[in-house]
């Protein structure tokens, strides 16, 4: 397959994006609106700054709209920010620009506790709502969640849950392999039972405990995950290792790890069909830029000294 867009997540550090928040108990109309609109702006200023370097792939945060799914959030944020999410989505069309979402941690849908499955339809379901506003073809990746003991109950509880959802959340989710709990396998088999699509985090893959395969299995793996996306151009993920730490992404990409997923993609479905990846780095747009002028030109980066951790991708 063929890589077609790089991404990265959430904030760009050259321009010193970040998404802003307020205290629950200052959730008021004159308190979030101009958190929402710095918000959007920044994503716009990103997206501007992204097309003028050709990169079209690009995560926006979950808290762009700070606690808008809790009864307590006071206006009606859809009207009240149209003009700037119309602005936002005639940039992406234009530029033809993907962009995704990753709802947080705390969005558990086979959780055993009613409560948890309840806020998390809620926020997928806001999610969904955001998401749209910039990419009616975006997607969310979630996590399966936790295992609870009792693999195939909390399997269970995930696919009878995904019938709360909205349409479009439901339309819009996808699968993602993590580190710890649920495997490539796993998920990929999931997602062919509930028509679900599944990104591959390779990163995840290569660390998760026990899981080693022959290469030609994952070519497996790789091929049934990207055939869930049927024509669309699937989506996969990447991050190397921070030197030192247990399981953390690095500031940079290892351009080991770079050579190893596109030479996996090489042997996985058509050979032109496109692909993109989301690069999972601290240094966010810099190491996006970083891998591309590698893939250009096959200089490897001299980076002697490690940069300090941002935050999380």
């Amino acid at each position: 397959m063929r890589l077609r867009h790089l991404g990265y997540a959430c904030q760009n550090v050259t321009l010193g994006t970040k998404s802003r928040t307020v205290r629950l108990a200052n959730v008021r109309t004159e308190t979030l609106i101009p958190v929402i609109t710095q918000n959007l702006e920044d994503i716009e200023r990103a997206l501007e700054w992204n097309a003028e370097r050709g990169l079209h792939f690009f995560r926006i945060s979950s808290d762009l709209i700070p606690f808008g799914p809790l009864p307590v959030f006071p206006f009606d944020w859809e009207e009240a920010f149209a003009w700037k999410f119309k602005s936002i989505r005639r940039l992406a069309k234009t530029h033809k620009m993907r962009i995704t979402s990753h709802p947080g941690q705390y969005t558990v849908l086979n959780s055993p506790r009613p409560e948890v499955v309840a806020s998390s339809v809620e926020e997928l379901d806001h999610q969904a709502r955001v998401l749209k506003q910039m990419d009616p073809k975006g997607t969310m990746t979630l996590h399966v969640g936790g295992a609870y003991g009792d693999r195939p109950a909390a399997l269970e509880r995930f696919e009878a849950n995904l019938e709360r959802l909205s349409e479009d959340a439901r339309a819009m989710l996808i699968l993602e392999n993590d580190d710890t709990t649920w495997s490539l396998p796993e998920v990929v088999q999931l997602a062919e039972r509930t028509g679900l699509r599944v990104v591959v985090d390779l990163f995840h893959h290569l660390v998760f405990p026990g899981e080693s395969m022959p290469e030609d299995e994952l070519i497996e793996w790789l091929d049934r995950a990207v055939a869930t996306w049927g024509k669309r151009p699937p989506k996969l993920h990447l991050s190397s290792q921070k030197p030192g730490a247990r399981v953390s992404h690095a500031d940079y990409l290892d351009m080991d790890d770079v050579d190893r997923l596109t030479r996996l993609m090489d042997r996985v479905g058509a050979p032109e069909a496109p692909y993109d990846v989301m690069l999972e780095a601290k240094q966010k747009e810099k190491a996006v830029l970083e891998v591309k002028r590698y893939l250009g030109t096959g200089e490897r980066p001299d980076r002697p000294i490690p940069m300090e951790a941002t935050d999380d991708a």
